[in-house]
């Protein structure tokens, strides 16, 4: 089966969820022996192309990639068109015109469009269908991160930035629902993190074939990891604050907690990638916490807490940082609304409240009980230990394709 991929950039180093979940289902999904092609723009991180608009690369996994210029241009330029600034930045600097030339010039069993950002690609199908000059009728699969139309509406409304720019944030979520709406509509396939997104597609597309794809784990496992007296009275809370959704979750749950838990002596950690304005300004306006920012490996900060937290407000999805927490021997606590998919009880296994102040009293009063703590963590990883293999998630996309193409499987 030849097939190709189509994703927002080179996703290694895998420094966010976006990039993982990426990463590890291209990977999985090349491991079923498929004929993978994946057209994306370089890392601007770690480049593996040449840096022009024209780049190839073939990994480890006999990936083939096609990339484009790792710069973005500006988001400005979307303003004056119908595409959502991401989209609108994505197509341009070599993708499109990639992708319009293995249209062209090449026979696709399936097309995978990775992310509503990548409904540009929608323009360059439909083009060439109606003119016959797509060979041999793909497959269309659409893999979505989020529910963006939801989300990005949620972003918009919660947005504390002033007239102009939260205008413009309401205007990009409208284009960004247009847009995942067409590839809903289009596509043969749509994937989503979790079941209740699944479900939320289906209200607004019930004749949909779905399939829900959570992510995989593939880091260390820390078996033996104790939770004692020695490791510091701290709860921490990882991930990559580069999108405004993450940052208005963050900035909101410190306006409530970072003075209860410095006045319950619990030191509150953040770690992840950021720009560093935005963690001075957090440091700024919180100097209780610990704001430490962008780092090489989360392992040290994992393995030198107690708790890790999990508290977005609104975002969806699944939270890849859990299965880092639970691998690393981190018990979890957070938000009713937060955690999606796990197949943990509270408060057995992890620690679940509907609100701020009740997770904080709920963290204060189990912190110091290290027998607790360290059952939290050893039954969650025993739970969650082969729920979460991403070879599982790409043969079911394999499978599924292969369903849909009417290609009998092996045995």
């Amino acid at each position: 089966m030849k097939c190709l991929w189509l994703t927002r950039k080179y996703p290694r180093p895998t420094n966010s969820g976006e990039l993982i979940y990426s990463n590890g289902l291209i990977r999985a999904f090349a491991g079923t022996g498929v004929d993978l092609t994946v057209l994306a723009h370089d890392n601007d991180e770690s480049p593996v192309g040449d840096g022009s608009e024209n780049s190839a690369h073939i990994d480890d996994d006999e990936v083939e990639w096609r990339l484009g210029s790792p710069l973005l241009g500006s988001r400005l330029g979307s303003l004056f068109t119908k595409f959502p600034s991401d989209s609108y930045r994505l197509k341009n600097g070599g993708p499109e015109k990639a992708f319009i030339s293995a249209l062209k010039s090449e026979a696709w069993d399936a097309i995978i469009i990775d992310h509503a950002a990548i409904g540009w690609a929608l323009g360059p199908i439909r083009e060439q269908r109606a003119r016959g000059g797509i060979l041999n009728d793909p497959t269309l699969v659409y893999v979505s991160h989020n529910h963006e139309s939801k989300i990005r509406r949620e972003i918009a409304r919660n947005s504390s930035d002033i007239f102009p720019k939260k205008l413009a944030l309401q205007l990009d979520a409208e284009k960004y629902a247009r847009q995942e709406d067409s590839l809903c509509e289009a596509a043969d396939l749509v994937t989503a993190i979790t079941e209740t997104e699944v479900s939320s597609y289906r209200e607004e597309f019930p004749h949909q074939r779905y399939l829900c794809l959570t992510p995989g784990y593939e880091g260390e496992f820390h078996r033996d990891r104790r939770i004692m007296e020695e490791v510091p009275r701290r709860v921490v809370m990882s991930g990559s604050f580069e999108w405004i959704a993450k940052r208005i979750n963050l900035e909101r749950f410190l306006d409530a907690a970072a003075i209860p838990f410095a006045e319950a002596g619990i030191e509150l950690q953040i770690v992840g990638k950021t720009e560093e304005s935005f963690r001075a300004e957090m440091i700024r306006k919180f100097p209780d916490i610990d704001f430490v920012g962008s780092v090489p490996e989360m392992t040290p900060y994992l393995l030198n807490a107690r708790m890790g937290l999990i508290v977005e407000e609104f975002g969806g999805g699944f939270k890849l940082k859990t299965l880092e927490y639970i691998f690393h021997g981190l018990p979890l606590a957070g938000l009713n609304h937060a955690v999606e998919s796990l197949p943990l009880s509270s408060p057995e296994e992890i620690l679940l409240t509907p609100d701020v102040p009740s997770l904080i009293a709920a963290v204060s009063s189990t912190i110091d009980n290290f027998e607790r703590l360290n059952y939290m963590r050893q039954r969650s990883m025993s739970v969650c230990e082969d729920a979460f293999r991403w070879e599982d998630r790409g043969k079911k996309l394999f499978e599924e394709i292969s369903e849909l193409r009417g290609v009998a499987l092996p045995g």
